[in-house]
């Protein structure tokens, strides 16, 4: 597909809400970038933004949006960019996804969605609901809404998870992405988390594997431990032991939470168990 490169006015480029990174916020290392840049005399970067043009002068980002925010920030009213025509809502989140997917500060919650959503699209075309999939895909909303409208269209076409029109590994390989079965399975398993607790938890330091046994509590219990993190940050460490014990043990959520508070002591072994055992994962990933 044909790409130019032009100079484009920083106002006439859009974000979208179905960008994969939702760490988009003002941060130190924005500013640093920022303030990297110099004056706007060169407009240029070694690696330019990638945008769709939508017509009428205005852009859509594909990739590259915080090096937009970063020149915005550093006062610049224009800059150089890859421009592509308006894609199909499949390409676009094909180029997000591949774009953002390797970044280390990419949120789990989010590298997870982007992957399903491929997925279920592709078993949408397989299945022959792709133009109702693609409407779903081209809206501006967030992967998470883009997730729960897919799943709720494939289900209402008999869509069976387990006997997939398209298996993983097809679409892993079309977007030539290397993730094991073993790995793929951990990264989706924090989608279990409610949606109205995914927000919270970004906005805690909590580890993957701490996500993944968030995801396997009730929803209810989700938000209860979320409200001992955002009282106290450091509780984000004992978020496996509290579902261990829920699970393993049959604790009750409240006994399960003292007892990693060190308020109660109910079974000999979670108490005799070393806390690194339940400690932020290192290298479980």
């Amino acid at each position: 597909m044909p790409q130019t490169l032009q100079t484009i006015l920083l106002d006439a480029i859009q974000s979208t809400l179905q960008n994969p990174r939702s760490d988009l916020e003002e941060d130190d290392a924005l500013r640093g970038l920022a303030a990297s840049l110099g004056d706007e005399e060169n407009t240029g970067m070694v690696s330019p933004p990638l945008v769709e043009h939508l017509g009428d002068g205005n852009y859509r980002i594909l990739a590259g949006e915080r090096r937009i925010q970063a020149a915005r920030l550093a006062g610049w009213q224009k800059m150089d960019c890859i421009v592509r025509p308006e894609l199909p809502p499949e390409e676009a989140h094909r180029i997000r996804l591949v774009e953002n997917l390797h970044r280390q500060d990419l949120h789990p919650l989010d590298r997870a969605a982007a992957l399903k959503i491929a997925w279920f699209f592709a078993n949408a075309k397989e299945m022959g609901i792709e133009q109702e999939a693609r409407k779903i895909l081209g809206q501006e909303q967030t992967p998470q809404t883009t997730l729960e409208e897919l799943s709720t269209l494939l289900s209402e076409h008999d869509f069976a998870p387990t006997h997939p029109a398209v298996v993983w590994d097809d679409v892993l390989n079309r977007l030539g992405i290397d993730l094991t079965p073993a790995r793929r399975k951990k990264l989706l398993q924090i989608l279990a988390i409610a949606p109205e607790v995914q927000e919270r938890a970004r906005e805690a330091n909590i580890t993957e594997a701490a996500l993944r046994s968030l995801g396997q509590l009730e929803p209810d219990g989700q938000g209860r431990v979320m409200e001992e993190i955002e009282d106290d940050p450091s509780m984000a460490r004992n978020v496996r032991r509290i579902s261990h014990a829920v699970r393993a043990h049959g604790y009750e959520l409240e006994d399960a939470i003292s007892e990693a508070k060190g308020e109660l002591v109910i079974d000999d072994e979670i108490a005799g168990m070393d806390s690194h055992q339940y400690a932020p994962d290192e290298g479980d990933d």
